[in-house]
């Protein structure tokens, strides 16, 4: 009996964007998936367009479920959405995006043939008048531990849909409140879990980088203020915990949200008022994603918000 394969997509403001999709995922040529969109209070006819998609696909509606919610963002939708999966393994798709048709069939086939956690697949960047092929670098799949690492310094991507996931990895997990590295957040905690991850080196997922409606088109100071505070709420999920998803990414966390405070959004330091001096306690070290000069200068820069 071939395994149940849930396929996630949050949904909002993506009318232009969503018969694409789906379109994509009701063709698939795997057979056993069940389809979650997750209206998340989408303001245009985005559901409307995915019912009429789901009317030229008759065999696959019954398998469909539309959830509707207010309006909290991709990352508590995609929580909705993995507290209703009932699959062994989930996909989770961003609704501007689109597969290829034959990506289920196969990511299944490598996760059951490795009897893998997680399969880590190539993709296609989709601009206005190319397409690139991206891949993840071999020596981050070899060992997670450094994969985890990597996610925080750009080494490594942090995007949880050219990932496919054994559901059970994917439970009990903290979802941060905004959209800007939630998928970091979310990667972090299910790789942790995980045992086992290979690679597929084909691309099967396109990454549509026209949408100009998509959380990274928000201006830069307001997506970087968005990331610090989902930094400063994961730290705060797991602190002082002995073993967790954080543990040796502590001061990754809060050297991003201390200098996006210094250089940003200095409100981070009312809103967390611990941030300085947690920031204060780390010595100085290379090779993180606030540099070394940086990382020099907030140690003068931060004593004033300790006193």
């Amino acid at each position: 009996m071939q395994p149940l394969v849930s396929i996630v997509v949050p949904v909002y403001g993506v009318e232009a964007y969503i018969a694409r999709c789906a379109r994509s995922l009701f063709a698939q040529t795997y057979p056993e998936l069940e389809f979650l969109f997750i209206d998340d209070g989408s303001p245009d006819r985005s559901v409307a367009v995915l019912r009429e998609v789901m009317a030229e696909f008759p065999a696959v509606a019954p398998r469909v479920r539309i959830l509707s919610k207010p309006n909290e963002g991709q990352s508590l939708a995609r929580k909705t959405g993995m507290e209703a999966a009932k699959g062994e393994y989930v996909l989770m798709v961003d609704s501007d995006d689109w597969l290829e048709t034959s990506a289920i069939e196969k990511l299944v086939a490598r996760a059951e043939e490795t009897q893998a956690d997680v399969v880590v697949f190539d993709f296609w960047k989709e601009y206005a008048r190319r397409s690139k092929l991206d891949s993840e670098k071999a020596s981050s799949i070899a060992n997670v531990d450094l994969f985890r690492k990597r996610l925080y310094t750009y080494g490594a991507y942090g995007y949880v849909w050219n990932k496919f996931w054994r559901r059970s990895l994917c439970e009990g997990l903290f979802y941060p409140r905004y959209s800007m590295h939630e998928d970091i957040v979310f990667c972090t905690q299910a790789l942790y879990k995980a045992q086992k991850v290979v690679q597929l080196k084909e691309g099967l997922y396109h990454y549509d980088r026209t949408n100009r409606g998509s959380a990274t088109r928000v201006k830069k100071a307001v997506r970087r203020s968005r990331s610090a505070r989902n930094m400063m709420d994961f730290y705060y999920a797991f602190a002082g915990q002995a073993a967790s998803p954080i543990t040796g990414l502590e001061d990754e966390l809060i050297l991003r949200a201390a200098w996006i405070g210094l250089t940003q959004d200095k409100t981070l330091f009312s809103d967390y008022p611990e941030l300085a001096s947690l920031a204060l306690s780390f010595p100085l070290r290379g090779g993180r994603f606030v540099s070394l000069p940086a990382q020099w200068l907030m140690k003068f820069r931060l004593k004033s918000f300790c006193r």
